[in-house]
């Protein structure tokens, strides 16, 4: 898989990948940074992973942009040549997918002619790699949404989505950490969901959904606000 390495500003070199959004790609980016890691160069200052990029930034003080586009290079050499091995930590959810809670299911269905069970059903039964966390703190971007249901966003965004709603835009699902405005469309919600939740995912982690009954979904919403109260 080839890359290249070129300045990205005065005190930070960009890894580039193929310019798309892939799972493969993308874990190969997170190898890559923790190849960086452990190599551990004094001049290290910062890593930043993105979909097919990976920026490093480096103390101007102590190196020069020579030396580090030189160990970027070795780098490389040693990850393409690798195994790419999961190693990101599981995320489980349960996601109640009622019509009041995922107020875009009717829209969903009729761009993609299945149901709300077949919706579920396509939704729920891919794990998913986190690929990037952007946007706001602990958004996740989820990939990959099954080609059957892949719907565009939303021509005019919300206002407020509520938190712990779950939404699909393309080829992406999310988990909106926060109330928020978002053009994403909302087929669901996290039960008993949490900020700090959010929080814990990290780029090429793991994320599955589970689907639970509206009842379900009601009895820990109220065994979450008991908590929340003690």
């Amino acid at each position: 898989m080839q890359a290249r390495v070129e300045v990205a500003a005065l005190d930070a070199a960009m890894v580039v990948f193929e310019a798309r959004v892939d799972k493969a790609i993308n874990q190969r980016v997170h190898a890559f940074r923790a190849s960086v890691l452990a190599g551990n160069p004094p001049w290290l200052v910062d890593v930043v992973a993105a979909y097919h990029t990976l920026m490093v930034v480096y103390d101007v003080q102590t190196t020069e942009y020579a030396v580090v586009e030189r160990f970027l290079n070795q780098q490389l050499h040693g990850v393409n040549n690798q195994e790419l091995a999961h190693t990101g930590t599981l995320h489980e959810f349960k996601v109640c997918y009622d019509a009041d809670l995922g107020m875009d299911l009717t829209r969903v269905s009729e761009l993609t002619g299945l149901s709300t069970s077949a919706i579920i059903e396509h939704h729920s039964a891919p794990t998913y790699h986190v690929y990037t966390i952007g946007f706001a703190p602990g958004f996740a971007y989820l990939g990959d949404v099954t080609e059957s249901l892949q719907v565009p966003r939303q021509s005019t965004p919300r206002a407020k989505v509520p938190a712990g709603s779950v939404a699909i835009a393309n080829q992406q699902t999310a988990i909106y950490p926060r109330p928020s405005p978002g053009g994403w469309n909302l087929i669901g919600r996290v039960a008993g969901w949490q900020f700090e939740t959010g929080l814990t995912m990290r780029a090429g982690d793991q994320v599955k959904f589970i689907p639970i009954s509206r009842a379900e979904y009601d009895q820990l919403e109220q065994q979450a606000r008991e908590r929340a109260n003690d």
